[in-house]
């Protein structure tokens, strides 16, 4: 679901290596993956020094969103970064004699970067940056923060880890504008809201393709969830939907 071309201590099937439990030999260690995040996830951090979901420190990650404004100086360039939680700035620096990528205004674009914090303003300190080729990247991707998640709080509650949990419900809570659903209703949600600008909205068939195996064979029962609780509802057909 997530990038691990870095060192990881998150594996592509979803969870958590075994280095993870040996926590007190590796007290200092960071999370080496790219962790997908809302920018309203960085901005509720108490802290950038150490920040983590479910007690697990991570430091790299990975934000999608709006272009709002690019400022160019000698030596740098900062972009206004938008997505339905908040705005961040987002500042890359030039290289000599390297050509940089050229954003334009009103774009969405894929950054990774680490999080960082000058004169109680944050910021992410571009380390990739690269334009969405279709609005499915946006999709995958607020799919990807809701499965985080939920494969961090797994990880926490099997290993014990338990208290100082505000920053990690953060990460499912803050972008989340329907309450009292579990994380999977919550993901189903979200893909569905990410089709409302479609004519028809997303279709059963194609919410199916999209959500993780683990989730598969409860959709069924989630859309009859929260279509009964008034949080989506059909369109063209009985197997189309929009969100309220």
């Amino acid at each position: 679901m997530w990038s691990t071309n870095l060192d990881s201590s998150i594996n592509p099937q979803g969870g958590f290596s075994d280095n993870l439990r040996n926590e007190n030999q590796e007290k200092n260690s960071k999370i080496q993956t790219i962790v997908p995040a809302m920018i309203g996830n960085l901005l509720s951090f108490d802290s950038i020094d150490e920040p983590k979901i479910w007690h697990l420190p991570a430091r790299m990650f990975m934000i999608v969103g709006l272009v709002r404004s690019v400022e160019e100086t000698a030596t740098k360039v900062s972009y206004n970064v938008e997505d339905e939680t908040g705005t961040i700035t987002a500042l890359k620096w030039l290289e000599v004699n390297k050509k940089e990528l050229t954003v334009q205004m009103n774009t969405y674009v894929r950054i990774i970067g680490l999080l960082r914090e000058q004169s109680d303003k944050r910021h992410i300190l571009i380390i990739r940056m690269l334009p969405l080729q279709t609005l499915n990247e946006l999709t995958n991707h607020i799919l990807e923060v809701t499965y985080v998640t939920l494969k961090a709080k797994l990880m926490a509650q099997k290993h014990g880890i338990v208290g100082e949990e505000r920053n990690a419900e953060n990460f499912s809570s803050n972008e989340s504008s329907a309450a009292g659903m579990s994380t999977g209703q919550h993901l189903v949600y979200k893909l569905i809201q990410t089709q409302n600008d479609t004519e028809s909205g997303i279709e059963r068939t194609e919410i199916k393709e999209k959500v993780p195996k683990f989730l598969l064979q409860h959709v069924d029962d989630i859309l009859e969830f929260l279509v009964s609780e008034g949080h989506i509802y059909t369109t063209s057909s009985d197997d189309h939907f929009k969100t309220i």
